[in-house]
């Protein structure tokens, strides 16, 4: 699955993302991943929790920031938001 290109996939992340920044914590994979799972766990639309899972699996391809960063412009984007809270 070419995830990146995946409109609802780039909701789900956004919106972990969002609630990550609205509770100034830090945005990573590992914190993007995590926050994912505390949604899944409350979530009860079977296709919504497909794209959570989707959006998980496909974090858990990527190995480092540093990858992210190449593969993947609006994670630098959000990456780049924890730099400038420091």
């Amino acid at each position: 699955m070419l995830f990146q290109k995946n409109e609802k996939g780039h909701a789900i992340i956004g919106e972990a993302a969002f609630s990550l920044a609205l509770g100034e914590k830090e945005i990573s994979i590992g914190s993007l991943f995590t926050q994912l799972g505390y949604m899944a766990k409350s979530e009860t639309d079977s296709v919504r929790l497909k794209h959570i899972f989707n959006a998980r699996e496909w974090l858990k391809s990527l190995q480092s920031d540093e990858v992210a960063e190449k593969q993947v412009p609006y994670l630098q984007t959000l990456i780049g938001l924890n730099r400038d809270l420091n």
